[in-house]
């Protein structure tokens, strides 16, 4: 890492002329890593059972700071999109990175959840970690009670879709 201080992502979105092009980059690719180890923690624990995971889909950011210093689409990492497919083909779950500089977590992935009939069940995973440093914390909280929070565990996803 080229800058030793480790701000959060707010403290990052309040001062963003303080960011180099190079830590915007090291924070994607830090980023990509942590949604991936998250996406190989999932695709473990559907082993033995009859849904399949499909990472065919990328996910490039669309947030303010890698566009204000220059970075442009080809340049940054693509951090993959997870479907859980069912055996017929259809959609069982799909975990969505939303993006990595949010207020209070770094980084948040958006979690649908697809029964075969009826409704779905939305949730945020929210990574209290701070930025290159301990272990990484996902917290999910489902959509529109964003005070219901527990530590996301992909058996817990496994149970769902069962």
């Amino acid at each position: 890492m080229s800058d030793l201080t480790h701000r959060s992502s707010s403290e990052e979105l309040a001062d963003p002329s303080g960011v180099s092009r190079e830590r915007v980059l090291e924070r994607l690719q830090d980023w990509q890593r942590r949604v991936h180890e998250l996406y190989g923690q999932v695709e473990r624990a559907l082993q033995g059972t009859s849904f399949r995971p499909d990472r065919e889909g990328k996910h490039t950011s669309n947030e303010e700071l890698p566009q204000r210093v220059g970075l442009t689409r080809d340049e940054q990492p693509k951090v993959d999109i997870l479907r859980v497919v069912r055996p017929d083909g259809t959609n069982a779950a799909i975990f969505f990175p939303r993006g990595l500089w949010i207020i209070g977590a770094n980084g948040q992935i958006d979690l649908r959840i697809v029964p075969p009939f009826g409704g779905s069940e939305a949730y945020r995973l929210l990574d209290h970690s701070e930025p290159f440093i301990g272990p990484v914390e996902w917290v999910r909280t489902p959509i529109g009670s964003p005070f219901e929070r527990e530590p996301f565990h992909p058996a817990w996803l496994v149970s769902k879709l069962r």
